[in-house]
């Protein structure tokens, strides 16, 4: 199994850590005490920064955008209190239609 394929997992249990840890001077903390309309527009702004480098811009500016996105979808879930193993199954049962 190579290292990438936790990334996700691994990134989902840094952000549950910093959820209640009280270092108020981390990122993921300080998101994550606002409301969730601040999130999801953080995550809209990246999702809108990642079509753009897609379209005018370099692989490596995609690729940094797309990580942003990904980290602001896993906040907004937090935030919500979903699982992303909700979405996982979600996908999956997709797959299997």
């Amino acid at each position: 199994m190579s290292e990438n394929e936790n990334i996700l997992e691994k990134l989902w249990f840094i952000i549950e850590e910093k959820s209640i840890s009280n270092d108020d001077s981390s990122y993921t903390k300080t998101m994550l005490n606002n409301d969730i309309n601040h999130i999801a527009r953080k995550m809209g702004e990246e999702a809108i920064e990642t079509i753009v480098a897609a379209i005018g811009q370099t692989k490596k500016d995609t690729i940094s955008e797309s990580a942003d996105l990904i980290y602001h979808w896993l906040l907004l879930l937090k935030k919500l209190d979903i699982e992303p193993e909700e979405v996982y199954k979600e996908l999956k049962d997709r797959m299997s239609s």
